[in-house]
């Protein structure tokens, strides 16, 4: 019987990266499309905070995880127009590729993929030469442009025989044809191992998801050779596949495999295999059991190692002589008798007592020939053993020193029991291949797990099984929750707290409270807008602070210092009560008026009302900045300081003054008014002169139309001009 794993199972170096990224970034975060092909793996992203995103658009300011079958350049573009921080794990074989399309794009060659059109590495491959690729798979006919140039790539993990005859075919149908097979040589190696341990197996488990398209190579590859190939998804499908013993079963894995699953499965099938050899065992067992009760055959191949049971004949300082029902009896030495530190004593065995010891081989040729010497102590101490590591493994935490190194994880033992603790269940990050010899000989605090496609209602049973997975990192994951519950539940909003200034940044200060950083602001680490918290503090003093903000979600608490200080303006309400005269200087002039700086980080405001008994309508009319001006306090209110300039100038008073004017000057001013109306009457008398005459002129006409018979023809000159009024004046 034999299980085998091919050597390059499981994760290549490009996922391995993206995963260990994933796994160990600070969360929250996003990953750009699905990270592998792997259900179990997205969910423990998912329980870390990083969750996959399909659509850019989505992104509300979280980091970006670039898988390892990268993206096309618009990807690129959009991540750095709208300043989104991303980390770039795309494989460095796909990198290569990108450069290969970008480059022979820009020189004018037509592209050509070999690969499926659907992948999302292709999709990304395409994204480099404006998705003007031909994507080709063998499926369709293209008439292709002799007087053309054509640059070739492959899909990375695509099927080798199959791109070599696509290759071929493109060859003899493109005269100027750029070949790139960019097939990564650990898919080679993979499907290469995969074909020579197929040929060789009677059973071949390929271990991956179906969703995978390296997988479903791997199977297709494995089915041509062994027509009993199983995809085997989850533990569970591998527990259902028929194993007989003395088979040879070969295992394979895709490159979003976890290494834990092959693992898992790998052990299963080995215990499947000793299950059948052991029922065979006991079957023989049994019959020849019956053999050896119908007393017809005394004779046994008694071997060293063999288990028997042993029934007392009798039992001195020497030891114990048994009968086991071979040809001779067997004797117990006193020193195979019992297990360290317990005293061999003859009287507790007794005629007829039973019990099992193991057939082990005496180098003191003193020793009767006649007897086959058996040793109780090995069978008491392996049960001994196995009872404590039942109790053991049982527990909610065991110590256990591992012992070796095996693919992707550690193996030690305890009583009959192996132990498996997988790479990624060492501690909270994770463990990588080059750092797992750092762990042997070293104890770890260990809990059996279940595998994660093991029955969560059924408990763990150590009766049936020997080989179990276990893991350090759930139990530190316990601690460390237990830690942050216990540090936020400590953490309340408006509650003191003392602690001790650990650094100084731009912003502000962190401060260490209960073995957590917070964040004390520089607004508020003092009431003066232009002093840093580094103004304030000193490095390793203790201080004590009042808790502002609290957020678990985005693990942020903020302190306030100034908060428990006096504000300044109850600084001042003591140093300047209302009516106390200050001399300031004029900070800020706004259209209500203006803020005087009384001293530092106090000011108070002049109303434009009370800047001057006269009607102000700005104040800058009145006051400048810098300018150093006197005022008075006039009130103190919400914190605010009221000051009043007009208070100390005195209010003008209006004085009408009595002029005497003597004879003379009365005389001179009187000639004046009268040269002055006089002017002003000729100016009215040149006006009025042509239309006197226009009107003169009118009634001379309306006169001389009269007749006789007219009464108004006796009207005299007098008659004619009595209504007209001469303005004259002395």
């Amino acid at each position: 019987m034999s299980v085998r794993v091919a050597k390059n199972s499981g994760f290549c170096q490009g996922v391995k990266k993206a995963v260990d990224v994933a796994m160990n970034i600070d969360a929250p975060a996003y990953v750009y499309g699905e990270l592998i092909h792997n259900e179990v793996v997205l969910k423990k992203l998912k329980e870390r905070g990083v969750d996959t995103l399909f659509d850019l658009n989505e992104l509300k300011g979280k980091k970006v995880i670039i898988r390892s079958h990268g993206v096309g350049k618009t990807v690129y573009d959009f991540l750095e127009k709208n300043s989104i921080e991303y980390v770039d794990c795309t494989c460095i074989f796909v990198k290569k590729i990108h450069d290969i399309v970008r480059e022979n794009y820009l020189n004018g060659k037509q592209i050509i993929i070999i690969g499926n059109p659907n992948h999302p590495e292709v999709v990304g491959i395409n994204g480099w030469c404006g998705d003007s690729a031909i994507i080709y798979n063998g499926e369709e006919d293209y008439a292709f442009d002799n007087s053309k140039e054509y640059c070739l790539v492959v899909q990375t993990t695509y099927d080798h025989q199959l791109a070599e005859k696509y290759i071929k075919n493109l060859q003899n149908a493109i005269k100027m044809l750029d070949r790139n097979n960019t097939i990564c040589y650990t898919t080679l190696g993979r499907q290469k191992e995969c074909e020579e341990l197929s040929l060789d197996s009677d059973i071949m488990l390929v271990v991956g998801s179906k969703n995978s398209s390296n997988t479903r190579k791997l199977y297709d590859i494995c089915h041509k050779n062994c027509q009993q190939t199983y995809l085997i998804e989850t533990l569970s499908d591998a527990k259902s596949v028929n194993v007989e013993k003395n088979i040879k079963i070969g295992i394979v894995a895709g490159a979003s495999t976890p290494p834990e699953l092959i693992e898992e499965v790998k052990n299963l099938m080995k215990e499947s295999q000793e299950n059948k050899i052991i029922e065979t065992e006991t079957a023989k067992e049994d019959k020849f059991g019956e053999l050896l009760n119908s007393k017809k055959d005394k004779s046994m191949n008694v071997k060293a190692g063999m288990v028997c049971e042993c029934k007392v004949i009798s039992a001195n300082e020497e030891g114990i002589f048994v009968d086991f029902k071979g040809k001779k009896d067997g004797l117990v030495c006193k020193d195979d008798a019992e297990i360290d530190g317990v005293e061999y004593n003859p009287e507790n065995y007794k005629e007829g007592d039973v019990f099992y010891a193991t057939v082990i081989e005496k180098s003191n040729k003193s020793l009767p020939k006649e007897f086959i010497y058996f040793s109780k102590k090995v069978i008491d101490k392996r049960n001994k053993e196995n009872s404590d590591a039942v109790e053991k493994l049982s527990s909610k935490e065991f110590s256990m020193t591992m012992t070796e190194v095996t693919k992707n994880g550690l193996k030690g033992y305890y009583g009959g029991y192996t132990i498996f603790v997988p790479a990624s269940q060492i501690k909270i990050a994770y463990v990588t291949e080059e750092d797992l010899p750092k762990y042997v000989g070293k104890p770890l605090r260990l809990r059996l797990i279940k595998s994660n496609k093991d029955d969560p209602e059924k408990e763990i049973d150590l009766k049936s099984k020997r080989s179990f997975i276990a893991s350090q990192k759930v139990i530190l994951e316990e601690e460390k929750q237990q830690k942050e519950d216990e540090m936020w539940a400590f953490f309340e909003k408006d509650k003191l707290v003392k602690g001790k200034v650990k650094r100084f940044a731009e912003f502000g200060a962190f401060v260490n409270v209960n073995g957590f950083d917070c964040l004390v602001h520089n607004s508020d680490a003092s009431y003066n807008r232009d002093v840093k918290a580094s103004d304030v503090f000193e490095i390793g003093k203790t201080y004590e602070f009042v808790i502002r903000f609290v957020s678990r979600e985005s693990g942020k608490v903020k302190l306030g210092y100034k908060q428990l200080q006096k504000k300044p303006y109850e600084i001042a309400f003591e140093k300047y009560p209302v009516g106390s005269v200050i001399t300031g200087t004029v900070r800020d002039i706004k259209e209500y008026g203006a803020f005087v700086l009384i001293e530092d980080n106090i000011d108070g405001l002049v109303p434009v009302s009370e800047i001057s008994h006269s009607y102000t309508k700005n104040p800058a009319d009145v006051l400048k900045v810098g300018e150093s001006v006197t005022a008075q306090i006039i009130k103190f209110e919400d914190n605010r300081i009221t000051l009043s300039i007009k208070a100390l100038i005195p209010k003008e008073e209006k004085v009408v003054e009595e002029t005497v004017v003597s004879e003379e000057d009365y005389q001179e001013a009187k000639e004046k008014r009268a040269k002055k109306n006089a002017k002003k009457f000729d100016a009215q008398a040149a006006t009025a002169a042509p239309r006197r005459a226009k009107a003169a002129k009118k009634e001379e006409e309306e006169v001389s139309s009269w007749t006789s018979e007219d009464n108004s023809a006796t009207a005299t000159m007098a008659d004619l001009f009595k209504n007209l009024k001469l303005d004259i004046k002395d």
